[in-house]
């Protein structure tokens, strides 16, 4: 399935006030029908883009993170289905050809000069609202079969439905949460943001000492500590660790030698807003609490987790469709074991691949 990057301009809100043009990209998968009535939105992870399935060219050696689930014949098949994805504001990897974001790296049109630090802070319910406004206002799409999104996207997703009750049918939040952890927010994003700012050349593109221990740290916590010992063994002769105080381990080498191949692509501004953005995920913000929240969903919902997972953990899930039943909503929570840990729900999608069709194709009853 080949597949070309597109974009769309509008201008937006934020919570301060500053209405800022905005231009992202996008991509489609499949055909709208007539009834426009077969759309399916799925929602980015922290570090991805829109490139949810499918090559640019024919060659292309890396497909859609999610191409093992969106495509022909595929659980979420394109030959039934009008799938569409969006870039983030502040994608952490603006200075990639096939992203196409607003946010501090980009300039302002009344200054002439990059917004830098004086970008609004954004939240995933901004960028549920920026979705909601595209594909309604642009696309003409009144109601979705299905809003999917793993991690951050997943935080999209269910914000999605919380905002607008009655646009999306069903919500699937993979590897993801109604509130992200406090655990996760201390130890892997505020960390992050902390290292960023102590980097002599913050907040600049040149940051990027810090830029690649923030990437680390995300990394790092993202996958199981089985998978690490496998991916990164130790050598049992590595002298030179032993001998010198500041000479690095071969598994550390190693894991900054893969983590250093990205890092030209991305900025450490909008690595920093989107931990921030990452931190604030919260549905009962504004809401009242998370039973309140929970009242306004219409959509089913289907929760996916990894048990190993620590950004996102299982636990948090199980309480959440908990909440839901008890508003009386249809809701359920799918959970399994994988070594991947958090990216289990981009890399390990065959155990919950006939839950998620099941899923996708019941029939939506009336309450």
């Amino acid at each position: 399935m080949i597949v070309q990057k597109q974009h769309f301009e509008l201008d937006y809100t934020f919570a301060d006030g500053q209405k800022i043009p905005l231009k992202l990209g996008y991509e489609t998968y499949g055909q709208l029908n007539e009834a426009r009535d077969n759309a399916i939105y799925v929602a980015h992870y922290f570090s991805a883009s829109s490139h949810a399935a499918g090559k640019y060219y024919e060659d292309d050696i890396a497909p859609g993170y999610w191409d093992a689930l969106i495509g022909p014949g595929k659980v979420i098949d394109t030959n039934q289905f009008f799938v569409m994805s969006i870039d983030n504001i502040c994608n952490v990897a603006p200075h990639l050809p096939s992203v196409v974001t607003t946010g501090p790296s980009s300039v302002n049109p009344e200054t002439g000069e990059p917004y830098g630090l004086t970008f609004p802070v954004f939240t995933y319910r901004d960028m549920a609202k920026i979705a909601h406004q595209f594909l309604t206002d642009q696309l003409g799409i009144s109601q979705l079969h299905l809003a999917i999104g793993a991690s951050a996207g997943g935080f999209q997703v269910l914000e999605m439905g919380c905002e607008f009750p009655d646009f999306a049918q069903r919500i699937a939040g993979v590897i993801t949460n109604a509130q992200n952890p406090t655990w996760t927010s201390l130890t892997v994003l505020q960390p992050a943001m902390r290292v960023l700012e102590l980097d002599a050349n913050w907040p600049t593109k040149d940051a990027t000492t810090g830029l690649e221990l923030a990437v680390q740290m995300m990394n790092t916590g993202a996958f199981t500590s089985e998978f690490y010992e496998q991916t990164y063994p130790r050598v049992p002769k590595d002298d030179a660790t032993y001998a010198t105080l500041q000479a690095p381990a071969t598994y550390e080498v190693a894991l900054q030698q893969a983590l250093k191949q990205n890092l030209p692509v991305l900025e450490p501004t909008h690595w920093y807003y989107t931990c921030k953005a990452t931190m604030l995920q919260d549905l009962a913000r504004q809401r009242g609490s998370l039973q309140e929240a929970a009242t306004r969903f219409q959509a089913k919902v289907l929760m996916i987790s990894c048990d190993d997972d620590l950004l996102q953990p299982s636990s948090y899930n199980a309480e959440f469709v908990s909440v839901l039943k008890a508003a009386n909503k249809h809701a359920e929570h799918f959970h399994y074991k994988s070594i991947y840990g958090h990216m289990a729900g981009i890399l390990d999608v065959t155990p919950y691949e006939s839950v998620l069709k099941r899923f996708l194709h019941e029939e939506i009853k009336e309450r």
